[in-house]
């Protein structure tokens, strides 16, 4: 059974997104070694695995994240699943997803859930992350921002923590 992980980035307030759906800290020149690093850390992360999302997500990607199964979660699909012609694999649930995804012809795949808060909220609040958490917070504080990370389940300790640059850190959380 693959687990799901959670892989984020949030301000010190849990900024995750401004209103078109960009990340807050992109366009900050302060902030740009410590973004590069956490794009590279995404990468690094994820690859080769299965990275969940949902609509308001998926409509920022121009295209898929390369070498891993991008899923994205839409009760307005069609059917159970459907993909698209840039090769997203939509489904009407995230349990729904979660339950494909079971299929042995998948084991050992890293599964990740990517965002948007809405989704990490519904998953973290009917336990449904079962992996590790993977979050970069930046030492900085976004006004503009309108979505916001939910706070973490109850029982995750940390277990990791690494500088990013010199603005932010990654820290890991397991059960």
């Amino acid at each position: 059974m693959n687990h799901l992980n959670a892989i984020f980035a949030r301000g010190l307030n849990g900024e995750f997104s401004l209103s078109d759906g960009s990340l807050p800290w992109k366009n900050v020149p302060e902030l740009s070694e410590d973004a590069k690093n956490d794009m590279t850390h995404f990468k690094n992360v994820t690859m080769g695995g299965i990275v969940i999302m949902g609509f308001n997500t998926y409509r920022t990607f121009k295209k898929p994240l390369p070498e891993r199964i991008n899923v994205v979660i839409d009760r307005n699909c069609g059917g159970e699943i459907a993909v698209d012609e840039k090769q997203f694999n939509f489904f009407k649930s995230l349990e729904s997803a979660l339950n494909y995804f079971a299929d042995e012809k998948f084991s050992g795949q890293k599964m990740f859930l990517i965002g948007g808060a809405k989704l990490f909220e519904y998953s973290f609040s009917n336990n449904l992350v079962d992996g590790k958490i993977y979050g970069t917070v930046f030492n900085a504080r976004f006004p503009d921002a309108t979505a916001f990370m939910p706070g973490l389940p109850e029982g995750w300790k940390i277990i990791a923590r690494q500088k990013n640059g010199e603005h932010s850190e990654i820290i890991t959380y397991e059960k």
